[in-house]
């Protein structure tokens, strides 16, 4: 596979930003199958099922897309979708590769003979398991369409990590194929990424699987985030400090160039009241095709994650009539649009010292809540010892290097003193204050001020 092939879809866009930057290039999710060959422990897809998008509804699901493009709608018009990326995911999409790779020969065709601005302006996304790798359709698919396809394969780590929440039906591990993959499609120097999802299953083992992914597997762009769902406790939270000093400390002292989501500068800040941008793009920003042709707000909205017996479909088109026609489909769509920060948050969130950064998903809003406009705050814990960690990682870095912008703690006592004890929280303030007395001093001082310990 060449290099070009390599290229993510995040740089896609923003290289499409460079080209054209009054116009956007959009995301638009195929869901080819409720169906997978893993069952890991923390996946929100708890309803799988034989479900598949067949050729026909995958048709008219294209011809949508560009019929909304026409008449320049609200979600597909040419500035909003100006390049598309098309996304596939299930389940597993690749148990789904002759229907994907006719999909897209349909898309094409149908570009051509439009004289579309899409038949050179798209890209292919495909998030996969990375266990079927092997398989000879795959191989084509990958190999057909080289230079437009990403591949994001799921790799949690070190295989002890990845094996504890990644197992297939039978309860085996999947490392060992899904590593392989991934070696396969991640790229070369400055384009190896992957996603690791912290769940409480492998909490534990976030540190080491993190130090194996920098510096044995050569990743540079590492997003990591906590499950949504419920079930954290300040006990997670106090682990999750640890694990995260302890990749702050190998980060720092190996030199590994390795941007790790989780550990992200701009997190733990107050927000002000004139941020009113709600966190998720399920809100109507993006669109994703469930395997019947529903039009849905992003793909965490399907009966794959919610089925109908816990929360009615919260459909915004389908590829028969159109988005936002019908008069309840337009109602939701209008809903959605109308969400806020402000509008879903209780007053504590609004009031936060430490807002910026604490994320959350409508869709699951809505699964627990019945509303998308209802937000859930399981991860609170969780945002808490993240915030922690980074100001100790960014002090540290400063005090390493003056040029490396510190940071403040805008977190409370009591808040800190529940997760890393009272010794631990003073120790971060006197951390803090070196670090922002070495800023001041800058380039001109004369000697970096020696680092303590972790």
């Amino acid at each position: 596979m060449s290099r070009s092939s390599r290229r993510d879809a995040r740089q896609f866009q923003n290289t499409y930003s460079w080209l054209y930057p009054e116009k956007k290039c959009k995301t638009v999710t195929f869901i080819v199958t409720h169906q997978c060959n893993l069952r890991c422990s923390y996946c929100y897809e708890g309803h799988k099922s034989g479900k598949r998008m067949d050729l026909e509804t995958a048709k008219k699901c294209v011809d949508l897309l560009f019929a909304e493009d026409a008449r320049n709608s609200e979600l597909v018009n040419k500035t909003d979708a100006n390049g598309l990326i098309i996304e596939f995911i299930g389940g597993e999409p690749f148990l789904e590769t002759d229907l994907i790779d006719r999909t897209m020969e349909y898309f094409l065709d149908r570009a051509i003979e439009l004289e579309h601005r899409w038949a050179a302006r798209y890209m292919i996304n495909i998030s996969t398991n990375g266990t079927l790798g092997d398989d000879p359709k795959v191989q084509q698919f990958m190999c057909k369409y080289a230079g437009r396809l990403s591949i994001g394969v799921t790799i949690d780590g070190d295989k002890a990590a990845h094996d504890a929440c990644r197992v297939d039906c039978d309860g085996c591990g999947s490392y060992d194929r899904a590593i392989k993959m991934f070696r396969q499609t991640g790229g070369e120097a400055g384009e190896r990424h992957t996603k690791y999802t912290i769940a409480p299953g492998n909490l534990h083992l976030f540190a080491g699987s993190v130090r194996h992914l920098c510096l044995e597997e050569g990743v540079d762009t590492l997003n990591c985030n906590c499950v949504y769902e419920e079930g954290w406790t300040i006990g997670h939270a106090r682990e999750l400090y640890r694990q995260l000093v302890e990749v702050s400390d190998m980060l720092r002292e190996s030199g590994a160039d390795t941007w790790v989501s989780i550990l992200d500068w701009e997190a733990g800040e107050p927000l002000p009241d004139t941020d009113t941008q709600n966190w998720c793009g399920g809100d109507g920003r993006m669109l994703a095709f469930d395997v019947d042709g529903t039009v849905l707000p992003c793909m965490r909205y399907s009966t794959i994650s919610i089925p109908e017996e816990e929360q009615p479909v919260y459909r915004i088109g389908d590829a028969d009539s159109g988005i936002a026609v019908r008069a309840d489909d337009a109602r939701r769509l209008a809903e959605l649009r109308s969400i806020t920060r402000q509008s879903q948050s209780d007053q504590r969130c609004l009031d936060c010292p430490i807002a910026s950064g604490c994320a959350w998903c409508t869709a699951y809003n809505y699964q627990r809540t019945g509303t998308p406009n209802r937000r859930v705050t399981y991860i609170c814990e969780m945002h808490k010892a993240r915030v922690l960690a980074q100001c100790y990682h960014h002090n540290m870095l400063s005090l390493q290097d003056p040029g490396h912008r510190p940071k403040r703690m805008h977190i409370p006592r009591d808040w800190a003193v529940e997760i890393i004890g009272a010794e631990e929280y003073e120790r971060l303030l006197e951390l803090e204050r070196r670090a922002h007395g070495c800023t001041r001093m800058g380039n001109n001082s004369a000697k970096t001020p020696e680092v303590e310990g972790a």
